[in-house]
């Protein structure tokens, strides 16, 4: 609200940090799709709703610097260290940094400065009581090393926010086509990691999975899509990259299998 209400002023940039207490065990890795897809997915999607703006495009690397193991892993799984460059429109810049270990435990905090001031969140603690010695001052605590205590509240408001609209029959306030779009920016980045270059979320929708060229055109130039996530080539070009339907190929479905498991 104090951004919509230019309590700030205009917005110049946004930075986000997001360190997990302690690095996922290999097998969480191993295919996970790595740490943009996985981790700054959700910085991505923070940096695009404070920036009240959809993104031009991305600019990310990655490395290894906590767990050694993952380095035999394809493309950014071997990534637990990240940071990406969003360019949005009027100049505006977003930076984001994620790592798989924080010794203090969660680091999540977000910034955005203003031409007339900044406003900026801190990490949750469990208690507010502070320490003040001749060798240290601050906090008692640690901050929360567990996500569901450091995201009590934001669980509980989603939650509440979800059955009102289930309530009223209302529409919810983060719709599928924000997570939709926050996917996109995650595999932009992983693009851009991979090529070390600028890559436009245009390029993204453009390798869209579909099951016949129809289907493919209807999605990808849906008006679901911000203008600069369109594919800039011809349309028709779209079936050059068309997969088969895998649900077709498939001997019976989920639900099948589901009600096999529990009915026999």
């Amino acid at each position: 609200r104090a951004i919509e209400e230019k309590e700030v002023g205009d917005t110049i940039i946004i930075k986000t940090c997001s360190r997990d207490p302690s690095p996922p065990p290999y097998e969480y890795v191993k295919g996970g799709g790595g740490i943009f897809n996985d981790m700054a997915v959700h910085d991505l999607d923070m940096t695009r709703f404070l920036a009240g703006d959809d993104p031009i495009e991305i600019l990310a690397v990655g490395s290894c610097h906590i767990d050694k193991s993952i380095e035999d892993l394809p493309g950014s799984e071997a990534f637990d260290t990240a940071s990406c460059i969003v360019r949005y429109p009027n100049g505006v810049s977003a930076m984001v940094d994620v790592c798989r270990q924080s010794s203090y435990g969660y680091d999540q905090r977000a910034e955005v400065l203003g031409t007339s001031g900044m406003i900026a969140t801190d990490n949750v603690y469990p208690n507010t009581a502070k320490i003040y010695k001749n060798d240290y001052t601050g906090n008692a605590d640690m901050p929360f090393d567990f996500f569901l205590s450091r995201y009590f509240e934001a669980y509980v408001t989603e939650t509440e926010a979800f059955c009102e609209s289930l309530v009223n029959d209302s529409a919810v306030p983060c719709t599928g086509i924000d997570g939709l779009v926050a996917l996109v920016m995650s595999l932009a980045a992983d693009k851009s990691a991979a090529e070390g270059r600028w890559v436009k979320f245009s390029e993204i929708i453009g390798e869209v999975y579909c099951s016949s060229p129809t289907e493919c055109s209807l999605i990808a130039n849906d008006d679901m899509f911000p203008e600069g996530f369109k594919p800039v080539g011809d349309i028709t070009n779209l079936d050059k990259i068309v997969l088969p339907d895998v649900d077709q190929k498939k001997e019976e479905s989920f639900g099948d299998k589901l009600k096999t498991m529990i009915w026999g």
